[in-house]
């Protein structure tokens, strides 16, 4: 990711194509990918690890922190945030289109990736399988007071038709906004990931406890949204500036 922020700064000046590069998100998409692959057999071959998981926050077949005012509170911020996330990346580019000279500090590849991220992760990959794999949610489950009965990850069910279990879309979007990182200067980069990533990381498992997914939703739908920021860097690092804006 360092190179991508430099590389495209140098290129935003000069006009001249880079050459493709992609080693480093090569090792990337190599490593989540066989993270999401193992992850997913861990999942598989033993299915009662969601349950397992869910009923820890069960009691009577209710979730009981599910009206917690704090929890409450952490996912409503995080759901609120999103569209003034996404608009302040817009703004940005549009500044810099409008005001090169003054808006240097930012080059438009970095608001480009973070929207990018959201749109191939959240929007696309998870909307997606939330359909094609129509997975129902534990609170609905026969286990936990409701009707449905529960199918592994990855099996495919008629169960659910919309706004279904897996992936988490609250855990995608979760893992979407480390792509802010890139518009932290690269001496504070490391310092912010340490203090981003558990606060992520506890907004994407918030969703477990109120029992809306499995344990295998949010795990999954983090590391398929790593995938898929990993493969927009990849495409963004292979081509020049002039050619993204042309």
């Amino acid at each position: 990711m360092r190179k991508f922020v430099s590389g495209y700064w140098n290129s935003a000046s000069s006009g001249v194509r880079l050459p493709a590069t992609p080693s480093g998100a090569d090792r990337a998409l190599a490593v989540i990918g066989t993270s999401i692959v193992w992850v997913s057999f861990v999942f598989i071959v033993f299915p009662n690890l969601d349950l397992m998981v869910s009923r820890w926050f069960a009691s009577g077949g209710i979730f009981v922190l599910a009206d917690n005012p704090f929890l409450r509170e952490v996912r409503d911020k995080g759901r609120l945030a999103q569209p003034y996330l996404i608009g302040s990346m817009i703004v940005l580019i549009a500044l810099q289109r409008l005001l090169p000279e003054r808006m240097r500090i930012c080059p438009p590849e970095k608001p480009l990736f973070v929207l990018l991220s959201f749109a191939a992760g959240p929007l696309l990959t998870v909307q997606t399988l939330k359909v094609l794999i129509g997975r129902v949610r534990p609170r609905d489950l026969v286990e936990f007071g409701g009707t449905m009965d529960f199918t592994p990850v990855w099996q495919f069910s008629a169960a659910c038709s919309r706004n279904c279990s897996f992936p988490s879309g609250e855990a995608s979007a979760a893992a979407a906004t480390l792509s802010l990182l890139v518009l932290v200067p690269a001496e504070f980069r490391r310092a912010a990931a340490i203090v981003l990533v558990p606060c992520l990381l506890f907004v994407a498992f918030n969703r477990v406890i109120f029992g809306a997914h499995f344990l295998s939703d949010v795990v999954l739908g983090w590391l398929l949204t790593m995938f898929a920021m990993a493969w927009v860097w990849r495409w963004m690092d292979a081509y020049a500036v002039s050619e993204l804006w042309s």
